[in-house]
Formats: C-alpha cells, sequence, structure tokens
C-alpha cells in the first residue's frame, strides 16, 4: 500500500512539473546600456529630453540646453547648464533599452520611466 501511494505521489509531481507553462518567455533583463540613451527624445509627462551624442543635451533639432555627461563612468550622468540660472542635476538611471529609460534626479527622488518618442 505504501508502494502505491509513494507511486501516486510521484506521478502527481511530475506532473504537476511538467504543466508549467513552455510558451512564455521570460522577459529580458533591463541592464544600464550607455549607448542607447543618445539621439533619442525621452519624454515623462509633460518632461522631455534629447541627449546627443556629441555630449550636448535639449532638443532634437539641435537646440541646446547644455553637456551631459556618465560620473566616473557609474550609472549617474550629469546634465551640465549653459546658463547659471538652471542648477546642474545629477541624474540615476538604473536602466536604458531601446524604448524606456529608469532614472530619477536626486538620490531621495522616486523612479520614473522615460519613453522614446
Amino acid at each position: 500500500m505504501k508502494k502505491i501511494i509513494y507511486f501516486c505521489v510521484l506521478a502527481l509531481a511530475i506532473t504537476l512539473v511538467n504543466c508549467g507553462d513552455k510558451n512564455s518567455d521570460p522577459e529580458p533583463a533591463k541592464t544600464l546600456n550607455k549607448s542607447l540613451i543618445t539621439d533619442k527624445k525621452w519624454v515623462y509627462g509633460t518632461i522631455s529630453h534629447y541627449f546627443r551624442t556629441d555630449g550636448r543635451f535639449g532638443s532634437a533639432t539641435g537646440v541646446g540646453l547644455g553637456k551631459w555627461y556618465w560620473i566616473n563612468d557609474s550609472d549617474s550622468l550629469m546634465k551640465d547648464y549653459d546658463d547659471n540660472v538652471l542648477k546642474d542635476e545629477v541624474w540615476y538611471v538604473e536602466y536604458v533599452t531601446d524604448s524606456e529609460m529608469k532614472a530619477k534626479w536626486t538620490k531621495k527622488g522616486s523612479w520614473d520611466i522615460f519613453i522614446k518618442q
């Protein structure tokens, strides 16, 4: 009798393991691919930014607001405004994909998802 119960439990366990959804592909990990941040318009609500490959940021049409660069090859990005009116910003970037970027403006700020447009 114990052999029959053991066999039934084993068969049930094998069945449950094999019944998993085999058609669902796991979502690829979102990583900080720094090369994907440039030459795209990134939008979050009414806020938009365009980081150019020449190290300037501003608009896609060429109007520049200042320089941008990665700080010490880290996940921190400096936005250095040309004028002395706007305060320079440090952005913390968690990931950049081909279509979205997750970033925040201050260490204590909330993470925002910017969408490529």
